[in-house]
Formats: structure tokens, sequence, C-alpha cells
């Protein structure tokens, strides 16, 4: 029996590369100087897989069609949705690639302009020679962290201790997070080097940020920090501004069936992946979430007013869409749902 020649299996190929769109979409976006692996957005921060289409489960429907819940009670109906594993990391993986890339470039021009400014001293010459000679990484495959490694200790040194921490010390005094909250121009293109923010920086650094503190940009200023900081300083900085933050969102909580009016849950459960699950969870037992909880649940179907199984059902449902999927898989809500 003569089996049938099957063609090759090509691989697809990644998301945040030209060879994944089509030609006139990738003739585009170089002449906008837009680098593979990166997202989109002037910040390279924007989504690198494309935007999947949906088909409508109901084909009398048009565009922008969205049934509503049955019961209007100020909470979701659905859970959060939680992007797949894989895709997130392929995204990640292609962030600190493009992000690596960056990095170089930046430092060829930090150097260059060093040797422009009558700095010809032989530390310079070498550092610019190892990092140009470094570039030939970028045609190979690679994970994160080789690019780094090319380099010799001694250069890794003497560009961090005389371009980049110089530089950053003068730009952090002049950054202003409310138009640069993510870091992109002064921090975040040296993580590749530095790895994350320099200890003598930090306290330069949590100032200006509670200086936000209250704007309705607070979270976006705060949360890519959890990346650039060390994990000690995060540490820090979590007990000192964002555990005190949630426990007093918990504590002023107030449930008001059968429409919660009270935003105070939405607004810790957004914050709650910045800090670890277990304190999160350890702030609901010391507020006494669960006991006010079940409480506020017990007087309400017991009031004159009576509601039907199916209301107080999505009642439920709807306090456990809130809790994020690291609470969920910490079984934090099997106790609400049991005393439900």
């Amino acid at each position: 029996m003569v089996l049938p020649l099957l063609e090759p299996c090509q691989p697809k190929p990644l998301p945040g590369t030209l060879a994944s769109t089509s030609p006139a979409v990738a003739r585009m976006l170089r002449r906008w100087n837009f680098k593979e692996g990166s997202g989109l957005g002037p910040r390279g921060k924007g989504i690198v897989a494309p935007v999947q289409a949906v088909v409508q489960q109901n084909q009398h429907t048009g565009i922008g069609y969205s049934q509503k819940a049955a019961y209007e009670n100020g909470l979701p109906d659905k859970p959060p949705v939680v992007q797949e594993e894989w895709r997130r990391r392929c995204e990640d993986l292609c962030r600190a690639l493009a992000l690596e890339e960056e990095c170089c470039e930046k430092t060829i021009a930090a150097l260059r302009d060093m040797m422009e400014e009558d700095d010809s001293s032989v530390e310079t010459a070498d550092a610019l020679a190892a990092i140009v000679e470094s570039k030939k990484v970028f045609k190979e495959e690679r994970t994160p962290g080789m690019w780094k490694a090319t380099l010799p200790s001694s250069t890794r040194k003497y560009i961090v201790e005389e371009v980049i921490k110089p530089a950053m010390a003068a730009e952090a005094q002049e950054w202003k997070p409310s138009w640069d909250p993510d870091c992109h121009h002064w921090l975040r293109p040296w993580i590749p080097l530095i790895g994350h923010l320099p200890e003598d920086l930090y306290d330069t650094v949590e100032s200006k940020i509670l200086a936000r503190a209250g704007e309705c940009d607070y979270h976006d200023v705060v949360s890519p920090w959890k990346d650039y900081m060390h994990p000690t300083q995060w540490n820090t900085f979590t007990r000192r501004h964002i555990l005190p933050m949630l426990t007093r969102l918990v504590e002023e909580l107030m449930f008001t069936p059968p429409k919660q009016i009270d935003p105070s849950f939405h607004t810790a459960m957004l914050w709650a992946p910045l800090v670890p699950v277990q304190d999160v969870v350890s702030i609901l037992e010391e507020e006494l979430f669960f006991d006010r909880y079940e409480d506020s649940l017990r007087h309400w179907l017991q009031s004159g007013a009576k509601p039907p199984l199916s209301e107080a059902v999505a009642w439920c449902t709807g306090w456990k869409n809130l809790f994020t999927p690291e609470l969920l898989a910490k079984n934090a809500w099997s106790r609400v749902w049991m005393l439900s």
C-alpha cells in the first residue's frame, strides 16, 4: 500500500512578527519603525497577538449587541477573562526579546554620545566595541538573558556604573508619572542590563508615585513597578501602601443586596494581583468579610422581600465573579459559596 505524500508541517509564525500578517500590513509597519516582538502603540505595550473574531450565537442581532444579565444587581454576570497561559508566555517572551534589542541600541547611542563629548577613554571604546559585537546574537535563536551573557562582566559593570546609573539619577528627578507611567523613557529600556530599580533611587520613585495617590491613574502608575523593583523593594512598598489600602477598602465595604452599590470590593480586586494572594486572604479573614457577607445574605433572604432562588443565586455568583483567579485557586470563595 502506497501512502500519499504529506506536505511538511510548517509552524505558525509567532505573534508580533511581520510574517504573521499580510505583506501590505508588514510594509506599513516597517515604515512606522515597528520592531518585531514588541506590542502595538508608541510605547510598544499594546497587544502582540491579533484580536480573535467571535461568532455571534444569535444570528438575528447586530454589532455591539450583548445580552443583559437577568438581574441588574451591580455585580458581574461573568467571571474575569483569564488569558491562556501559553499566549501570555509567548507575549512575555516576545516583549523581553524586543526589550533586549532596545536596550542594546540605547546603550550604543549613549556610548557614542560619550565619545563625541571628548570621552576618549579606553573603557568607553572597549565597551562600545563589545556592545556592537554582541548584536550578532540577535540574528540567532535565543532566550532572554543570552544577550547580556555575551558581554564581559567588566563591560557590564562599566556600562551600569558609568552610563546607566548617572543617566537614571538625573532622569528620575524629572520623571512625571502622569506623562510616563510605565517609565518607558528612563527605566524600562535599561532593565535587561540593570535588572531592577537601583536602591539609591527608591525613595525618589516612592515619593513621586505617592504624589499620584487618589488620582484616577494611580493604579496604572503603581502596577508596572511590580516588575521594575527588586522583590525586597516591592515588598516594602506593598506593605507600606497597598496592603493598608486593601484593608481599608474591605473594612469599609457595605453589602447592599439586592443591588451592590458600594464599589469598594471592585477596587480591592483590581489591586489584589499586585500583592501575595495569602495576604489578601488574611485581610478578608481579619476584616470578617465572610461573616459580614453571610449576615447580609441571611438578612436579605429572611426579609419581607423574599427574593426568588434564581435572584439569590445570581447575587452569590456575582460575588464569586468578583474574586481574582488567584483567590479562586486558593479556594477563598469556597467558604462564601458554602455559606450561601
